[in-house]
C-alpha cells in the first residue's frame, strides 16, 4: 500500500521537473509585472503544477499503450532523479491505475485554471489546455525531430499563463522562459534520454536526443553547449532590460555543472541525478535575481 501512495502521489508525477515549470510560471509573472506575493500568480502556479503531475502521468500511460516503448520485455531505466516511466513495467501500477492518476491531475489542475479565467481572463484557458494536450503531442514526437521543441512548449506555455494571470505582458514572459527550456529540454533530454537510446532507435525514434548517442557525439560536451547557450539568451535579455541584472546569479550554478558532467562516464546515474538536481537550481535563482534586482 505505502509503494502504491508513493506511486500515485510522487512518482508519476515527475516532480523534479517543477522548478522548470512551476519556476517559468512565477518569473513569467513577475517579468510581466506581477509580485510573488499575488494570490492569482499562486494559482496559476498550482495549476500548472497539477497540469503538470497529469502531463507525465499520461506520459507513461502513452509510452505502454500507444508508442510501445515500454514493454514488459524492453523498458526505459529507472533514473536516479524519476522512476516514472516504469511504473506499468514494474507493475507499481496498471495501465488503468495511472490512466485514472492522470485524468484526476487534469481535474484537479482544471479548478485553479478556471477560477483565474473567471477572475482576470478566459484567455488563459488557452496554454492551460494547450498544457494538457502536449502529452499527446510529447510521446509520437519522440519519433520525430521535434521531441525537444515539444517537451519545451511545456514551460514556455506555463510561463503564459503565469503573465495573464497578474494581467501582464505575455510575450515578455514567453521569450524569459526560452533560457530555462533551453537547460530543461534540450540539455535534459540529452541527458535524460542517452539511458534508453539504443533499445529506443530499434524502435524508430529519431529525435536529436537519441542521435547524440547513435552517432557517438560526446554528451557532456552535447549538454554544455546547450547550458551555454541559455546563459547567452539570458546575458541578452540583461543586455536589454528584460532580465534584471541580478540574475546572473545563476552562474552559480555553471562551474557546478561543467563538474558534474565530468564524472558522466565514470559514474552515469550519480552523475546524472547531480546535474539535474543542480539544473533545478536555475530557474529558481533566476526568480531570485529578477525578485531582487526587478
Amino acid at each position: 500500500m505505502k509503494t502504491k501512495i508513493k506511486t500515485h502521489l510522487w512518482t508519476l508525477g515527475r516532480w523534479f521537473a517543477l522548478p522548470f515549470f512551476g519556476g517559468a510560471v512565477l518569473v513569467g509573472g513577475v517579468v510581466a509585472g506581477g509580485s510573488i506575493g499575488d494570490l492569482n500568480l499562486w494559482l496559476a502556479f498550482a495549476a500548472v503544477a497539477l497540469l503538470m503531475a497529469g502531463g507525465h502521468s499520461f506520459n507513461t500511460y502513452l509510452d505502454t499503450a500507444w508508442t510501445k516503448l515500454d514493454t514488459i520485455e524492453a523498458h526505459s531505466v529507472e533514473k536516479g532523479y524519476t522512476a516514472g516511466s516504469v511504473v506499468i513495467t514494474e507493475g507499481w501500477a496498471t495501465e488503468r491505475e495511472v490512466l485514472a492518476n492522470a485524468l484526476i491531475w487534469y481535474a484537479l489542475g482544471l479548478i485553479p485554471a478556471i477560477i483565474l479565467a473567471v477572475k482576470v481572463t478566459p484567455f488563459i484557458l488557452i496554454p492551460a489546455v494547450y498544457g494538457m494536450a502536449i502529452t499527446f503531442l510529447y510521446a509520437p514526437s519522440k519519433f520525430t525531430y521535434f521531441h525537444e521543441l515539444v517537451l519545451a512548449s511545456g514551460p514556455v506555455a506555463g510561463a503564459v499563463m503565469g503573465a495573464l494571470s497578474v494581467a501582464g505582458n505575455w510575450i515578455e514572459a514567453l521569450i524569459v522562459s526560452i533560457p530555462i527550456v533551453l537547460i530543461f529540454s534540450y540539455a535534459g533530454l540529452g541527458l535524460d534520454e542517452y539511458p534508453d537510446a539504443e533499445a529506443n532507435l530499434k524502435r524508430g525514434v529519431k529525435s536529436l536526443a537519441y542521435k547524440v548517442w547513435e552517432y557517438g557525439y560526446d554528451l557532456p560536451t552535447y549538454i554544455m553547449l546547450w547550458v551555454f547557450s541559455a546563459f547567452l539568451v539570458q546575458l541578452y535579455l540583461i543586455a536589454i532590460s528584460i532580465l534584471a541584472s541580478l540574475t546572473a546569479l545563476t552562474l552559480i550554478i555553471l562551474p557546478f555543472a561543467i563538474g558534474g558532467s565530468v564524472f558522466l562516464k565514470k559514474d552515469f546515474k550519480k552523475a546524472a541525478l547531480f546535474i539535474v538536481t543542480v539544473a533545478m537550481l536555475y530557474p529558481l535563482l533566476l526568480l531570485a535575481g529578477q525578485i531582487i534586482g526587478g
